[in-house]
């Protein structure tokens, strides 16, 4: 059996990528860092580095979603500056502009980031951060000055200043559901009808571990993460065996 019919077929491109940075850290004794990871693919590494070679993250910020990963020989000697990581600040007018999440990362993308140069965006009582590669965070400076119609100033922040992640609490559910369908596991945790949640994919509203899917029936797994625009985050947690009419029980977390 290979290595990857353990994973989805959509995962397999990030796999070899993963199989190749370990083949360099081990031919080479260098270190590879990778840039911002979301959750699933640092599962996907750790799953398949294994003991093979040492592995360390870092955020950015304390409880950071979005990480980097060393990989390094087992006699490395962790220095958190290899992580080459940096926090910005948005500098905006707080009496005016109440920025979003979703306002801060299209801003970043915008200006020609790819998603894998910053990890986690950060808000609270008018203060914005964001963590980025130390190699991105000058191309930043240069070419973003506004979020939406708000003009804003990209400014470097002191050790000391760098907010925390907000903990996140998921409920604890239990369900019923005919198959794991995303639209039929939708349909049950959020109360809304197949056909609803069949149109929210249509519309580019769902993602499945940070990435966007299209088809209403994807087969969910336990452990995936899915995100619903304007209903929150569901993880399934487990699959807990059949009823007697052959339905499946599941237990997940809910965020609204």
């Amino acid at each position: 059996m290979s290595v990857f019919d353990h994973y989805r077929p959509n995962e397999r491109a990030f796999i070899e990528q993963v199989l190749d940075w370990v083949q360099q850290v081990e031919d080479n004794y260098m270190l590879k860092v990778t840039d911002f990871l979301d959750p699933r693919e640092q599962q996907i590494v750790r799953q398949l580095v294994g003991k093979q070679l040492a592995i360390y993250e870092d955020g950015g910020f304390v409880g950071a979603e979005r990480r980097r990963l060393i990989l390094a020989p087992d006699y490395y000697e962790l220095d958190p500056n290899d992580f080459e990581i940096a926090i910005r600040q948005i500098d905006y007018p707080t009496k005016f502009v109440e920025l979003t999440h979703r306002q801060v990362t299209g801003t970043l993308l915008n200006a020609g980031l790819k998603r894998q140069k910053f990890g986690d965006v950060v808000l609270d009582d008018g203060i914005a951060q964001f963590a980025t590669t130390r190699d991105a965070a000058g191309f930043i400076e240069m070419n973003v000055d506004r979020v939406g119609k708000a003009r804003i100033r990209i400014s470097e922040v002191a050790p000391e200043a760098v907010l925390v992640v907000p903990e996140v609490k998921w409920s604890d559910e239990f369900g019923i559901v005919s198959s794991l369908r995303f639209d039929t596991v939708v349909s049950e945790v959020l109360g809304l009808s197949r056909q609803k949640a069949q149109a929210l994919v249509k519309h580019g509203d769902c993602k499945v571990n940070h990435k966007p899917i299209d088809d209403p029936s994807f087969i969910l797994e336990p452990d995936d993460l899915v995100s619903i625009r304007g209903y929150g985050r569901v993880k399934l947690t487990a699959i807990l065996g059949s009823t007697k009419r052959e339905k499946i029980k599941i237990q997940y977390g809910i965020i609204r």
